[in-house]
């Protein structure tokens, strides 16, 4: 009787011990949704797409940000894009990375054809838990967004 309680329980603790093993790893990329609508406006932006290397962002290390999207305007030399880090009732953290959406013989980018930029941004060393970061491309001049992404991570 001894042994078979003492075999039914190194079974049972090793089952448990297995189960609580993954089995593999499950790798959790970053969804990205629409921003809100800019103020005056009940329309949010058109929604861009957003990858990251590596997914998620490491506090204090470097990482890629691939942005793209159809836009309903052209993007000219006057539009930019923008990165910011921030925290949920705080605001920006860190500074945000802004560069000219276009530059050289590449621009203007006609209205209806398929933007895509790669940038290298660094996160900032004081990341909160959990932290936003978004992504938009516009013209700060007149205030006009041609896209938005935002992700909670």
């Amino acid at each position: 009787m001894n042994r078979k309680f003492i075999f039914a329980f190194f079974l049972l603790v090793t089952l448990t011990t297995v189960n609580a093993i993954p089995h593999k790893l499950l790798k959790r990329t970053t969804k990205f949704d629409a921003c809100l609508p800019p103020q005056g406006s009940t329309t949010p932006p058109p929604l861009l797409q957003v990858s990251l290397s590596p997914d998620p962002p490491a506090a204090g290390q470097k990482d890629t940000v691939t942005v793209s999207g159809k836009f309903s305007e052209d993007i000219t030399e006057d539009t930019m894009l923008a990165v910011v880090f921030a925290q949920q009732d705080v605001g920006i953290i860190g500074d945000p990375f802004i560069t000219p959406a276009c530059t050289g013989s590449g621009c203007p980018i006609k209205a209806g054809e398929q933007y895509t930029q790669t940038v290298e941004i660094q996160a900032p060393a004081d990341l909160p838990n959990p932290y936003l970061l978004g992504a938009a491309v516009g013209n700060p001049d007149t205030q006009d967004v041609l896209g938005c992404a935002i992700a909670t991570i």
